[in-house]
């Protein structure tokens, strides 16, 4: 159902999360986002039902970095990361469940006006086999345990994304198709030149994702729309049938002595999106320091 739609009319991602805590006072420095859904329920909720209100059809659970898995670095805590994870997944299940879309039933990325619940399953953080003792077998176990988990809690479909190594992001497609049934959307982060850091092309990626079974492709974080729009363009020329994802960040991030801000207008986020649209993106939202108020305006434009 969620790519018959997404064939059909663009489906709308939400905004950051960790942003979105840092600016309610719930993210202390150091610790990982989903630590919120532990200690801030509340706040994590109501962020997903703005994004719910602004208009979007797809929220992302707060579940970026709760990896699981015996074989993480000696100070990880795999108990309390599935906690975390499982805790995160039925909070957005609750937002999307209880909060009516935008425009009532009928109108959501489902014909009943659903909502639906992405997982949303980052990079481990180390370059697996270059800069960790981790395996690809290692990898594959941690993204199998957060896909199982994940979908016995209610997710619809799993969002990998900030991706870089391309083997990475294929050892997180085959786990989340081994485990689950549900659906499996992948993107990576790339710079201005069209590549990753680790050097890896949209075409290698698209190929790559392709062939491990992925059901959408995309990029997101990094750059701004603007800056976006050519990756955008050379994943939808390299695609063909794989319905394409842009999430970029609001722009570049402003740092001051007070932290981190990002200064991008609404309007001016919406415009860039929208042009993206145009050229081809099927599932559209934001990254760092995009707001809910950005969705909407997006939705705006869309219809």
């Amino acid at each position: 159902m969620i790519l018959d739609n997404s064939n059909k009319r663009t489906l709308l991602l939400d905004s950051a999360m960790g942003s979105a805590l840092i600016a309610a006072g719930a993210l202390p420095p150091g610790e990982g986002s989903e630590s919120a859904n532990l200690n801030f329920p509340n706040v994590v909720e109501g962020i997903h039902r703005e994004n719910i209100r602004a208009g979007c059809d797809i929220i992302t659970a707060n579940t970026f970095g709760a990896h699981i898995g015996a074989s993480l670095r000696k100070d990880a805590d795999p108990a309390a990361a599935e906690k975390g994870l499982r805790a995160g997944v039925r909070i957005a299940r609750k937002a999307a469940d209880a909060e009516p879309t935008a425009y009532g039933t009928g109108s959501g990325a489902a014909k009943d006006g659903r909502v639906y619940v992405a997982l949303d399953i980052g990079p481990i953080g180390d370059i697996i086999g270059l800069t960790s003792s981790l395996t690809h077998d290692d990898a594959r176990e941690v993204f199998a345990h957060m896909a199982a988990a994940g979908a016995d809690e209610g997710a619809d479909l799993v969002l990998i994304e900030t991706m870089s190594d391309v083997d990475e992001a294929v050892d997180a497609i085959l786990a989340a198709k081994a485990e689950t049934s549900l659906p499996v959307f992948c993107s990576m982060t790339f710079n201005a030149n069209g590549k990753t850091f680790m050097g890896v092309s949209t075409e290698k990626f698209v190929r790559a994702a392709a062939e491990a079974g992925a059901d959408a492709v995309g990029c997101n974080c990094s750059l701004g729309p603007a800056e976006m729009m050519p990756i955008a363009k050379a994943l939808i020329g390299a695609a063909v049938d794989i319905p394409v994802i842009a999430q970029p960040n609001a722009g570049q991030p402003q740092a001051t002595g007070e932290g981190v801000y990002y200064d991008m207008k609404p309007e001016e986020f919406s415009g860039g999106m929208y042009a993206m649209i145009t050229e081809g993106v099927r599932i559209a939202g934001g990254c760092c320091g995009t707001t809910p108020e950005m969705i909407a305006l997006l939705r705006e434009r869309i219809g």
